[in-house]
């Protein structure tokens, strides 16, 4: 099973470096280098020109790309600690088998999403002046807290699973439920960020605190699928292949639950069509966003992985194109759900009000070209430290703690 040209296990810190030459990491990382010049530069005109002058948010629209794809990154990683949570905590064989993936995965990607809020608060000093200045009735201060110690919990997991002669089975558990219950927790309460805005009636509510839950976990799933089938050049071993399918199943069980909620949260804003929270499901439904609703939610998000898990369950070519096309089509999910809450403007666009409204009185909003590239910057990150770990670390699981 090992790529590694080193037979050996590695135990001392110091042996943990190896050189995995089958792996095929080096066009990724070569991507992610890209991606983070390009995200660099994005980053350095947002904090020297300010906020104001490189993003196209507005008084209006106040969240704009850069909250979708932080939301994308970051349940994404708690949803991969999740999945790795039910392998320590509850002794899930399956996932078990692929522990270092998981937790490497989490990190690199959680990292990737703290790049995107840092750069949208304009200054990510931002950060440490709310930690030092806390609001405690404030949801947003929650979530930074819980998203900190998520942080600090998977580093300690980086720690066990890579030194798994100085750790215990006890330890490892508790570790790992403590990620899968703070994960939770942090995703569930950025959903309560949005919840709490009774002014944002398609954002108020619980709805949001249980799809981002839903959704994180299938896209955990999602991405492990792609990364294994990239690893081994889609050639699974078949010590893995239990794995794969359970991964398989329980993307294609999100998927379903999603669709419920997609379901019952659509027709509560139609059938009574209760002010803002109608409009903004409409502008999704047919008005500007169809498109991204239509082709990137409900075609790639949910249709097609969805009927490729259910005929190819067991075949792992397929259900990386399944896990692509989820991973594509939530992007669109991130950035509808931040977008259209806000399209229902707050005050009517009457001559001299200052508000700037389209036909349909929706706000209008497309990301500038520097939100494009500090989103750049997320993958940058992302892409570099995972698969520069796989290159140059053994991320496979010889026995599971």
């Amino acid at each position: 099973m090992s790529h590694s040209e080193h037979a050996a296990p590695k135990n001392g810190l110091a042996n943990l470096i190896t050189y995995n030459k089958d792996i095929p990491a080096y066009p990724y990382i070569i991507v992610g280098l890209i991606l983070l010049g390009i995200g660099g530069i994005g980053a350095l005109l947002a904090l020297f020109k300010g906020h104001a002058a490189v993003y196209n948010v507005s008084r209006e629209m106040p969240w704009g790309l850069l909250i979708g794809t932080y939301a994308y990154f970051v349940i994404t990683s708690t949803g991969l600690a999740f999945i790795g949570g039910l392998a320590h905590a509850f002794g899930y064989e399956k996932y078990g088998k692929v522990s270092k993936r998981i937790v490497v995965m989490a990190v690199a990607i959680l990292l990737a999403g703290f790049t995107q809020i840092g750069l949208e608060l304009g200054n990510p000093l931002r950060m440490v002046w709310m930690f030092i200045t806390p609001n405690f009735k404030a949801p947003i201060f929650w979530m930074g807290i819980f998203y900190s110690i998520e942080l600090v919990i998977l580093f300690v997991e980086l720690y066990l699973v890579f030194m798994p002669n100085k750790s215990n089975h006890k330890l490892s558990a508790i570790v790992g439920f403590f990620a899968l219950l703070v994960g939770t927790i942090a995703t569930s309460n950025l959903g309560y960020v949005f919840g709490s805005l009774n002014a944002r009636p398609f954002f108020h509510g619980i709805y949001f605190s249980t799809f981002l839950v839903i959704s994180g976990i299938t896209a955990g799933a999602a991405m492990l699928i792609i990364v294994h089938n990239i690893v081994f050049k889609g050639r699974i071993p078949s010590e893995l292949n239990d794995t794969i399918s359970s991964l398989a199943k329980l993307m294609g069980m999100g998927i379903g639950i999603m669709i419920f909620l997609y379901f019952w949260k659509i027709m509560s804003s139609l059938y009574t069509e209760p002010q803002g929270s109608y409009e903004a499901v409409m502008a999704m439904l047919a008005g500007p966003l169809k498109l991204n609703f239509w082709i990137g939610e409900m075609l790639l998000a949910v249709f097609i992985p969805l009927i490729i898990i259910v005929t190819n369950s067991k075949n792992p070519a397929m259900l990386k194109i399944a896990g692509i096309s989820f991973m594509i089509g939530l992007f669109f999910t991130r950035y509808d759900f931040i977008v259209a809450g806000q399209m229902p403007v707050l005050r009517e666009p009457l001559p001299g009000s200052g508000v700037i409204a389209d036909s349909a009185g929706l706000a209008i909003y497309s990301p500038s070209i520097v939100e494009w590239m500090v989103y750049a910057l997320g993958w940058g990150v992302f892409l570099t430290l995972y698969f520069a770990a796989e290159k140059f670390l053994d991320l496979n699981t010889s026995e599971h703690h």
